[in-house]
């Protein structure tokens, strides 16, 4: 018993070390087709991020001025897929137009502006620093800040990011038909999926042989479920920081909220270190506008931060993704060593979707399930020579004629 057992192990710690060797050969060759399998991969995870929008729009039952037929008002009918579908990608393009004519002209103004301001504000830096001098004196402390601190050196590097930055904003202002064309052919690519992808889900299970049908089919829920969750609550996320920051930032007084909070809610969604990094941008705003309300203003950001990762993400995360945090720590070096920054962005979800994978076949072994006895019961073996059994048939009542029975 103990024997099997062993080799069972051996087999399977075998299988998952063929699995990573092949795991990386397959990112090298995923490499020369980097470009259409990103677009491809864009498209299934906003596909999947839409998926539960689409399950309740499906529910909903049509209005009753969509039934009239011929002055008669039909049964209630559910919306069908594809006008579901074809609602949710209207109401997207129309936000994403919304976006791109309200917010990057703004934005790009904004930068403008901060890359013409920096002369401007080295006089209130070097203000600053002298006030911060005159109180540490005050308590006995010398010492010449702005020796150390360098506010010249300082504008020089803040003009040089800021004009790198608009040449790049312009750029690809320059460059907007070539980023739309592939914005438009990923959300084509997540139309098509979010409509067809349980036919094609189907078509997939029915390659396989039977007896794996359930296991592909609980695949692919763990799939969505977890890739889905993890998502949407990046998504979630994003927006509520890049809100939360706005709102902070404009209760302080300053100018330029737009940049700051898209950069903002950008950057939160690194692993680990988005934190940190989120700070940076309303940091250099307050630094170059008001710097005497810049540590009142990190310790708002820092509070937000504190809410939103420690009660609103874990709620989101944790149900979507299940790992422990010392294997959400696993994921990211593992995927940041074997597939750089997307190893990154997608090393939780995909150790969620192994996890629960080993997960359901550990449950499966461990109460001695299979294939077979997932899809029906054993039957007992049958003689091929025993004639079949057929009910006997009631008794005909015989009536007499002329009477009724």
């Amino acid at each position: 018993m103990v024997r099997g057992r062993l080799i069972t192990v051996a087999l399977w710690l075998l299988i998952i070390t063929a699995a990573v060797f092949l795991f990386e050969r397959a990112i090298i060759v995923v490499g020369f087709f980097a470009t259409p399998l990103l677009l491809f991969a864009v498209a299934w995870l906003i596909a999947i991020v839409l998926q539960p929008l689409v399950s309740r729009l499906t529910r909903l039952d049509l209005p009753p001025l969509m039934r009239i037929s011929r002055g008669v008002v039909a049964p209630p009918r559910h919306l069908s897929r594809v006008l579901s579908v074809a609602l949710i990608y209207v109401a997207l393009f129309a936000i994403m137009l919304v976006f791109l004519l309200s917010f990057v002209p703004t934005i790009i103004q904004q930068l403008s502006t901060l890359t013409s301001s920096v002369p401007d504000t080295v006089n209130s830096i070097a203000g600053w620093i002298g006030r911060i001098e005159g109180s540490l004196e005050r308590f006995g402390f010398r010492g010449d800040l702005t020796g150390i601190v360098q506010p010249e050196a300082i504008a020089q590097q803040l003009t040089g990011i800021g004009t790198t930055m608009l040449q790049q904003s312009l750029g690809l202002a320059g460059s907007i038909a070539s980023v739309l064309f592939n914005v438009f052919l990923v959300l084509i690519l997540s139309f098509y999926i979010t409509l067809d992808g349980p036919r094609i889900g189907r078509g997939l299970i029915a390659i396989l042989p039977a007896g794996w049908h359930d296991e592909a089919d609980r695949f692919f829920v763990v799939v969505d479920r977890v890739f889905g969750g993890f998502m949407r609550a990046q998504f979630i996320n994003s927006l509520l920081y890049g809100l939360a920051n706005a709102i902070v930032m404009a209760l302080f007084g300053l100018g330029d909220i737009a940049l700051a909070s898209v950069i903002a809610g950008i950057l939160v969604l690194i692993p680990l270190v988005g934190g940190f990094f989120a700070l940076i941008p309303p940091a250099l705003f307050a630094i170059l506008y008001m710097p005497d309300r810049l540590l009142l203003m990190l310790a708002a950001l820092l509070l937000v931060q504190q809410v939103l990762f420690n009660v609103v993400m874990p709620r989101l995360v944790g149900q979507a993704i299940g790992l422990h945090p010392l294997l959400v720590f696993a994921a990211l070096l593992v995927g940041g060593t074997m597939a750089g920054v997307w190893g990154v962005l997608f090393g939780i979800p995909v150790a969620g979707v192994i996890a629960s994978i080993a997960q359901f076949f550990y449950e499966r072994a461990r109460l001695g399930t299979g294939p077979v006895a997932l899809h029906s019961p054993a039957q007992p073996a049958v003689p091929a020579d025993t004639p079949p059994v057929t009910e006997p048939h009631p008794p005909v009542a015989e009536h007499a004629p002329g009477r009724q029975p």
